[in-house]
């Protein structure tokens, strides 16, 4: 193997676990590619460092012995994941073009048709929830009069500008 060929192939090693680290850690992703690009700059200026380094990257027993170590388990005893959350579903109407052509009331009429996670669907993606709490609410009929609450005061927040 030529000595470009083992770079190329270093090189795509290293950017292949490099992804996979980013994908789970991405702050220890960044402490790695600094770390290697510090020892770039050591390797030129240290000779006595450059030559360690090559009698360890020669040696294939350190490789070998370093890819055989395993990784120390997480404190918690299992691998951290990432704690994700289904996408809403888009709301079933728009509540400002309702409260537009028929007023509040038949805003109301309409959000009484709907169920809790359709309402909760309109609240998220109108920014209906400023202070968290309406999202949590189990009562429909709060949440019916929170959005005709925030739908009302929203469209006629810029009357005094008529």
């Amino acid at each position: 193997m030529t000595n470009s060929q083992a770079l190329a192939d270093a090189r795509s090693s290293f950017e292949t676990t490099l992804f996979a680290l980013s994908s789970r850690d991405e702050s220890g992703a960044i402490v790695v590619l600094t770390l290697a690009r510090l020892a770039a700059e050591e390797l030129g200026r240290n000779a006595e460092f450059a030559a360690a380094a090559k009698t360890v990257s020669s040696s294939r027993t350190a490789s070998t012995a370093l890819s055989a170590t395993p990784t120390p388990p997480s404190p918690g005893g299992s691998t951290p994941t990432r704690r994700t959350r289904p996408a809403r579903t888009a709301a079933v109407f728009d509540p400002f073009e309702v409260l537009r052509n028929d007023g509040a009331g038949g805003l109301a009429t309409q959000l009484d048709a709907l169920e809790l996670e359709q309402l909760r669907d309109i609240i998220h993606q109108y920014g209906m929830d400023p202070d968290k709490r309406a999202m949590k609410w189990k009562t429909i009929s709060k949440v019916r009069e929170r959005i005709v609450e925030r739908a009302v005061s929203t469209s006629s927040r810029d009357n005094a500008f008529r």
